[in-house]
Order: C-alpha cells, then structure tokens, then sequence
C-alpha cells in the first residue's frame, strides 16, 4: 500500500469523525450514513446496495451486483453511530501518533476499513462477501442490524468490527453476554410530605426493591462472567418536593450469563424479580436479547484467530464481552458472529483515540483474513445461487 492511499485512508476517517452522528442528532446520522454509502459508490464496483430504514435510522446491506443471496458466507458489520461528545471531540487530531476523536474507536474507523476491503474483495472472493452498515448500534440496535435480521439477513459467519480491544490486549469477542433492559414500577398513595403516614410511599418502595436486588446481585469488584443487573435510574411521580410520591421507575439493565435460567424468556425474568420483591412490577421491556456464543471451534473464527496472531505477531484470546453490540442479533438465530476491532483507548470518554499505526494493522489482518478464506479448501465455496 502506497503512502499516498495510506494518507486517503487517514483522511477518509477523519472526515467521517467530523459528523456528528449521534442519536440526537438525526441529520449528523443520515450524513454519515451517505458518507459511507458513497464510498461504495465511487469504488466504481458493481454492487447491489440494499437500502432499509426503521424509526429514521438508515442502515445497508451491500452485496455484488444481483439478487440478495439466501445465505452469506461472511458479513462485515458496522456501526456509525456514535455517543455524544463535546465539540472538540468531533474535530479530529493526530497527536504523537494517536488519532483522537469521538467514534474514532467506536467504530467509525474500522467501519471505514471494512467498508474499503468489502469493495476491494466482494467480486474477488468464491463466495457471498456482505457489508452492513447501520446507524443504531449505541441506541440498542433494533433499527438496523436488529431489523435486517427480521428481515431474513443470514450468514455462515459475522465479523462485527466493534470496539471492545485495548492497546494492551490481543483478543476476539466470540461470545458477549445477553441484555434486559427493563423499567420496574411501584404503586403506593400521594399525599403531604409533612403527613407521610398518610401516603404510601412508592420511592421507599422502589429503595426497598433495590436494596434486595443489590443483595441478591452485588456489584462485582472487576470484570465477571457471571450475570450483573444494574440500575441505571429512578424516577417519581411526586411534583413537588412536598409530596409523597404515589408511583415510582426503576430502569434496570442485566446482562446475563449464557444458560442462566432466570433469562431464558421474559416469564423467567418476571419471575425472578417477583421472587426478590412481590411489589415490582413490570411496566416496559425496553430490550431481551440473547447472548452471542460463537464455538471457539468454529472454522471461520479459528481462521480470523490465526490470521490475527500471523499479522500482529502475538497470541489472540476468545473471550466473553461483558457489554455487547450487534453480534447479539446474529446469536439469537443461530448465527456464528464475533467482535474484532482496532485497539484503542478511551471509548466513550474524553480522551478517545486509537494508535494511527493500528489503522494499517487492523486493515492488514482482515485483508490476509479474506484472502486466507479464498485459497482455504474447508472453507471456500462456489457463490450460492441468488433468491429473491
């Protein structure tokens, strides 16, 4: 690769860090979103650039030119959404050989990348090459790869190329942990504040259930694989700081262990909060998502481990992620995905930025990966037939 197109790639990404492509800000998440589609439109490539858009979240599928395949054999996954920053995070730097900017790790470079080895591949590779792209992935995903999912979208194996490596660290998520999102309510009785007795206090109420569940789910000291249920906000219904208020909200955000049997539907999960306090009540599911799990075993996997460690000169890990992305969708239809991204530091903090010279690495391994699957007998296919 050419300084020069080393150079196109650096800038490519620092134009699309300039977007402000978060979930308040439409307009930003449609412009990146064509941003990126025009990419693959200048590539010059004959493609098929499958559109889909839910709840005004825009998101892709592109394939070599033709009819949808049944089955993928590889998909490429990309997020271009992004958490809010402040406007100097939306200006990018290089700085002592770090590129700093919001989304730089999370993920709008690696989907830059992926977006660019799909053009150069996709008519090359013996096989169905896809690329998705969607602008949803920090607002739970349900808009985009959630949606392209329901939509019939499979694949032998998912590469979703999101965020979750340090600089320290050489790993491959196959497996994250499923997701409940969840608001509890409880119900009591407004009255005075300076006559509590007589109300029902439904902010008590929710205190009461909290400090139950924090009994039966302490948070852990350091990373577990084992489930965790947080709470991430508690809402009255008082209006006035002098009223007992007669409703309470809890929002709770799980993440569970694959097999735990408090998860396996959403009649478990009620259960389990009923069985820690009868007064909970389950007034939204917000999200229940199933675990991804790759087998460690699995060829494609193996073939992206050994890439990696080939590239990088180091040995990969499998791990189980304990936050997870868009593979999740995949897992819950029986999918092989998994999540490799470029290493940074600081994701959705202050301070976001990834090694420049991590850009060229990242893009040498999944380079070597696709061709690796060319020339691999067990794992090259002739293209499958297109449907409709």
């Amino acid at each position: 690769m050419s300084p020069q197109q080393n150079d196109d790639l650096l800038h490519t990404i620092q134009e699309l860090i300039k977007i402000e492509s978060t979930a308040a800000n439409p307009e930003g998440l449609r412009a990146a979103y064509h941003y990126v589609k025009l990419l693959l439109i200048q590539s010059g490539k004959d493609l098929t650039i499958e559109e889909f858009e839910q709840n005004g979240k825009p998101s892709l599928l592109a394939y070599r030119k033709g009819r949808r395949p049944e089955k993928f054999h590889i998909i490429v996954n990309g997020h271009l959404d992004v958490v809010p920053g402040t406007p100097e995070q939306f200006v990018p730097v290089v700085r002592d050989g770090k590129l700093y900017g919001r989304g730089v790790c999370d993920m709008k470079a690696a989907a830059v990348i992926l977006a660019n080895l799909f053009c150069e591949y996709v008519d090359q590779v013996p096989y169905d090459l896809g690329l998705q792209i969607v602008t949803d992935e920090e607002s739970a995903g349900h808009d985009g790869t959630m949606h392209q999912v329901e939509q019939g979208v499979r694949a032998d194996f998912v590469l979703c190329g999101d965020c979750g490596r340090t600089t320290s660290n050489h790993i491959i998520a196959n497996q994250a942990k499923g997701m409940v999102s969840v608001r509890v309510a409880f119900h009591g009785q407004a009255s005075h504040g300076a006559y509590p007795w007589r109300g029902d206090n439904a902010a008590l109420k929710a205190a009461d259930f909290i400090q139950k569940l924090h009994a039966r789910y302490p948070t852990p000291a350091e990373a577990t694989s084992d489930t965790t249920i947080t709470v991430t906000s508690i809402v009255t219904a008082a209006t006035s700081i002098t009223q007992v208020p007669a409703a309470a909200v809890a929002t709770l955000d799980a993440r569970y262990a694959a097999g735990d049997p408090h998860f396996v539907n959403k009649a478990s999960f009620s259960a389990l909060l009923a069985s820690i306090d009868p007064a909970a009540v389950i007034q939204e599911f917000i999200d229940f998502s199933a675990p991804m799990q790759t087998s460690p075993r699995d060829p494609l996997l193996l073939q992206l481990k050994a890439t990696a460690e080939a590239v990088e000169g180091a040995e990969f890990s499998f791990i189980t992620n304990n936050g997870t992305g868009d593979g999740r969708f995949y897992g819950a239809v029986g999918v092989p995905a998994c999540e490799f991204g470029i290493p940074g530091e600081g994701q959705h903090s202050a301070n976001e930025y990834i090694p420049v010279s991590a850009l060229y690495t990242y893009r040498d391994t999944l380079r070597a990966f696709l061709q690796r699957t060319m020339t691999a007998t067990t794992l090259a296919k002739p293209a499958a037939a297109v449907t409709a």
